[in-house]
């Protein structure tokens, strides 16, 4: 079952992907792709788990900012003569 409910910390709102599985604790994944998700077993109550969700906020957020770093740094390739390109752990001169 995926739920995207939506987390606010201070003036900031974060939606989040929401997994029931079968699992004994809470997980928190930030990646670039998906985004933040939360895999949660069955038996957690939903108020517990929004507690546990409110307590990593701080952390999620870091980890936010980290990816938006990264994807700030990331420079396009143009293609063009003398470019470099790394390949199997060497810089290619185009």
């Amino acid at each position: 079952m995926i739920i995207t409910p939506l987390l606010t910390y201070g003036t900031t709102e974060i939606d989040y992907i929401f997994y029931h599985q079968n699992r004994k604790d809470l997980k928190i994944s930030v990646d670039l792709v998906n985004g933040v998700e939360v895999f949660a077993p069955h038996y957690l109550e939903t108020e517990k788990m929004n507690v546990l969700i409110k307590k990593k906020a701080p952390w999620i957020m870091t980890k936010l900012r980290e990816l938006n770093e990264v994807q700030l740094s990331v420079q396009p390739k143009e293609f063009v003569s003398g470019e470099k390109f790394p390949y199997l752990g060497r810089h290619i001169n185009l």
